[in-house]
């Protein structure tokens, strides 16, 4: 303790002389004090009425985000009815986290350079564009149109987020109130399968979309009027003139890096299920998207300070740690939920609205756990004991999730899925926090870009390899399990309308087909959930709370 330190040490050897050429004092033992970070000093932290609206803005962007990520895998098996196709099954997830994975790193150097509020407000404004065109779609291609709009919007609002986030608390109430606004996103993914259910029962999936549009004017509204800028912390740096600032804009690297994530998720996509994985049709667009990655890389390293993704940003060990290990993350929540769905409406035979209900547990879990960190970080100061927790946990959670047979009760599933929830929820917000501790404000922004793309890359890049494997193993599944059945024929007449597509004779045959289906594309959660380890073991030990003698 320090003050025993103090105590036990006569009083003349602390004493210093007043001298011009005095010696420096014996050092004594830093007291943990909290005070304010260096990056602080010059920030004006709103209150009042100003603090309450930046905060309802930033609340109802994370909800709506838990909404959107959780409703559309609610909506799958109907909309597959309505198209008659599960082919695109992949890419309604997939087509959101591609535009949010190519595009956060240009909103992220935007966001130092231009106005919050206005890049903020912009956002919000695309992802609704895109709800809007997703509940007007006459076809599965508009529809993965309006995904990618939106997925477009929610690269520009993560970005903010986090600044948002930064110039809102000090350092030492940023562990409780990323976890707030997390629980808050997992109140829309609680919240999102039952009001889908309830939507799709009562209307059709097309309501599950519309419901978007009057939040996110409540929420422009909000962010216009509460959203503040602060004074920059480079006081002696000049002040840039319009033209200057978008000649600091690096479209290039964007250009490049838009078509490099649209081939991978292309080669993914398309791989063994519609091409085989040594056709031209999968090897061109790797090659391709292995040159445009390697263009870029170069890019970012000759432009510097001025690049996307500034090398001084990729130098922060926890921030590249942090990437991986939220991308390992988000994709065990998107592939579990997106199949889970499938499961409890396609081989359970369950409607919308009862899977909706089935799923709450898993994000109920989620919800609870990010609190639970949120407030043993806050006291600890330590961020990454409970990353650990979730490298540990989260594999048994999916292990047991493989497990999973037509012969046993619904019980085991909702209960193993509540597991999961709990176990990644532990650790989910550490990457944000460590984030807000290792980096000043003015590069938040940009470290926020590289955990956002970490995380639509884990969902998109894991939902389309998935899909892959879905469809691969379903058709040798039903083949195996029902001969003769015609696999072509049920995936083009939709999950929710399986049971009236094929006899009675075939029907338990073929559901167990689907179930197995199903089990073995759930392996790559579990290899996704061992994968964290490296990321929570690769995070620097800091704590939030400073340190002073």
């Amino acid at each position: 303790m320090a003050s025993e330190t103090v105590t036990q040490q006569p009083l003349d050897s602390i004493a210093v002389p007043i001298t011009a050429n005095a010696e420096q004092p014996r050092s004594i033992e830093a007291l943990e004090v909290e005070e304010p970070h260096n990056d602080e000093e010059n920030i004006v932290f709103p209150t009042g009425p100003k603090l309450w609206s930046t905060m309802a803005s930033m609340a109802i962007t994370c909800f709506l985000s838990g909404l959107d990520l959780t409703i559309v895998a609610v909506a799958v098996p109907s909309i597959t009815d309505e198209f008659q196709t599960i082919a695109d099954i992949g890419w309604y997830s997939a087509a959101y986290g591609m535009t949010l994975s190519a595009f956060v790193f240009f909103f992220g150097q935007i966001y130092t350079l231009f106005s919050i509020k206005a890049v903020f407000l912009i956002g919000i404004a695309t992802f609704e564009i895109g709800a809007l065109v997703c509940t007007l779609a006459p076809s599965s291609a508009v529809f993965i149109l309006g995904r990618a709009i939106s997925g477009l919007g929610r690269g520009a609002i993560n970005g903010g987020l986090f600044k948002l986030l930064r110039q809102c608390f000090p350092l030492s109430k940023q562990a409780i109130s990323t976890s707030f606004f997390g629980a808050v996103q997992s109140i829309g993914l609680i919240t999102a399968p039952t009001i889908g259910g309830a939507l799709i029962d009562a209307f059709s999936w097309r309501a599950c979309f519309g419901v978007n549009v009057p939040l996110g004017v409540v929420c422009l509204a909000l962010t216009a009027y509460g959203v503040h800028e602060q004074p920059s912390n480079r006081s002696n740096a000049p002040a840039l003139t319009l033209k200057e600032k978008f000649k600091k804009v690096d479209l290039i690297g964007t250009l490049l890096a838009v078509p490099a994530i649209t081939c991978l998720l292309m080669s993914l996509q398309w791989g063994g299920s519609k091409f085989g994985w040594g056709s031209w049709q999968i090897i061109v667009p790797l090659v391709i998207c292995a040159l445009l990655f390697a263009s870029f890389g170069y890019l970012q390293y000759y432009q510097g300070d001025n690049a996307l993704l500034p090398p001084r940003i990729l130098r922060q060990r926890s921030i590249i740690a942090g990437m991986w290990y939220g991308a390992c993350c988000e994709g065990v929540l998107a592939v579990t939920e997106f199949y889970m769905s499938i499961y409890f409406q396609g081989v359970r035979g369950y409607s919308p609205t009862k899977a909706g209900l089935l799923a709450l547990p898993m994000v109920g879990g989620l919800a609870i756990a990010l609190i639970i960190s949120g407030l043993g970080t806050t006291w600890t100061g330590y961020y990454y004991p409970f990353m650990l927790a979730t490298s540990v946990l989260t594999p048994v959670a999916s292990g047991l999730l493989t497990t999973l047979n037509l012969e046993e009760q619904i019980a085991k599933a909702v209960a193993l899925l509540a597991f999961l929830g709990l176990t990644v929820g532990l650790g989910l917000q550490g990457p944000q926090v460590a984030l807000q501790a290792v980096l000043p404000i003015e590069d938040v922004s940009l470290g926020g870009a590289v955990l956002s793309f970490g995380s639509g890359m884990g969902s998109a890049l894991w939902i389309c390899a998935s899909a892959t494997l879905f469809q691969d193993r379903l058709a040798d599944e039903i083949r195996a399990a029902s001969p003769g059945t015609d696999v072509a024929k049920l995936q083009e007449a939709g999950l929710s309308k399986l049971r009236e597509s094929i006899g009675p004779e075939r029907l338990q045959s073929v559901l167990a087909g689907y179930e197995h289906a199903v089990v073995q594309t759930l392996y790559i959660p579990l290899a996704l959930a061992l994968l964290t380890i490296i990321g929570s073991v690769a995070m620097e030990r800091k704590s939030i709370k400073k340190k002073r003698s």
